[in-house]
């Protein structure tokens, strides 16, 4: 197993070219369950972090996680709303851990986890108490972190899994 990098934490919107290529990467991986996605709206939410505090829905926030040498290795997100379908939104309130993607050639040398638990982090120290997240593959990933499964639902007729985590204070 290769060694783990050391890992900092950049806004997204300080790496311009790096934000193309993961865009790319969540839309590749993603898009067939949010039709109205695209890479250009991906692109758009890395490059333009956004919250205010009075709405909830403003909130887009995005790191990367950085090697030594500054190259991006993984991206996640804080979004407010989006995650789920409209219909079950009412019931499934953000703030919501999204967008969770590792470069391929990094992946397995602990980018992800790093990456879930600086989102946490910010999270909490932007006050909330409670983040949710939607994923139809990686639900034991997220389980042996701590998450616990909410419920199910469908994104673009695909089964997914809601999951939640408390955020300790």
């Amino acid at each position: 197993m290769p060694e783990s990098p050391t890992i900092t934490f950049i806004p997204s919107a300080r790496l311009p070219n790096a934000a193309d290529h993961f865009a790319q990467l969540q839309n590749d991986e993603w898009g067939h369950l949010y039709p109205d996605g695209s890479v250009a709206r991906s692109r758009f939410d890395l490059l333009h972090n956004r919250y205010d505090e009075s709405d909830l829905t403003t909130l887009r926030l995005a790191w990367f996680a950085c090697d030594a040498k500054g190259t991006a290795l993984g991206v996640a997100m804080l979004v407010g709303d989006g995650e789920v379908e409209p219909s079950d939104e009412p019931e499934l309130p953000g703030p919501w851990f999204a967008g969770l993607i590792v470069d391929p050639s990094f992946r397995n040398q602990g980018v992800g986890s790093a990456l879930v638990d600086f989102v946490a982090t910010q999270a909490r120290r932007l006050g909330f108490h409670r983040l949710r997240l939607v994923t139809e593959h990686e639900v034991e990933f997220y389980e042996r972190r701590g998450w616990k499964q909410e419920r199910q639902v469908m994104l673009n007729s695909v089964p997914n899994t809601v999951m939640v985590s408390t955020l300790n204070s």
